[in-house]
């Protein structure tokens, strides 16, 4: 793990640490996001009751969150939480273990789920979480805001991912129609995870 510039992040126009100059707490900074959320959907809402436009708070809350939310990475609200990656070279396999599994529960707190991993080595994973997935651009926002986002580690639907698709993940039903389909069959393999059922799941789907 590395040490986190103690830089204040903002959202949008309020500063993230406290009056009297000391660091705030994890949770106080979640309620300045939330409060600076709320208050920039209300806006919305009363500024479309002035206008006689569309006032359902639903459809304003997802203008603000897909379109004027402040942008962030993954790994930066990782980091404010205080889950701190290092790069996977300066780790040996037992060390990114432990922090592969840091970062899958760190995602899960912030709403944040993985799918289809089990075709990935450890390292492997852990280098394209930290590396590429986790370093893109997103709206930041609170980890409470019922927002979920799932991360499918296949990627797109090119022939190379309908092969991985087809080899680790596939049921017997799925692999007959994508012969029927294609004209050819992808025999099953062995991933070399089998991590995925074990991977956090939303409050919602804990209970089916």
């Amino acid at each position: 793990m590395q040490r986190v510039t103690q830089n204040p992040v903002s959202q949008n126009g309020i500063s993230l640490v406290a009056n009297n100059h000391s660091p705030m707490s994890l949770q106080e900074k979640y309620e300045a996001k939330r409060k600076s959320r709320n208050d920039a959907i209300d806006q919305f809402v009363s500024e479309a009751v002035e206008r006689g436009d569309c006032t359902d708070r639903l459809y304003w809350t997802l203008i603000y969150d897909f379109e004027h939310a402040s942008m962030t990475t993954n790994l930066r609200q990782l980091e404010e939480a205080g889950v701190r990656p290092l790069p996977a070279q300066m780790l040996n396999d037992e060390e990114l273990f432990t922090s592969l599994w840091e970062l899958i529960s760190g995602l899960s707190d912030l709403g944040i789920f993985l799918l289809h991993s089990n075709h990935l080595t450890d390292r492997l994973l852990y280098e394209r979480l930290v590396g590429h997935i986790l370093v893109e651009p997103v709206r930041d926002l609170p980890p409470d805001s019922g927002v979920h986002e799932f991360i499918d580690l296949i990627g797109g639907g090119g022939p190379v991912e309908r092969e991985i698709y087809q080899q680790h993940y596939a049921s017997a039903e799925e692999r007959s129609q994508f012969a029927k389909e294609y004209g050819f069959e992808i025999s099953p393999k062995s991933p070399p995870s089998d991590r995925d059922r074990n991977f956090p799941k939303p409050q919602s789907e804990r209970s089916q």
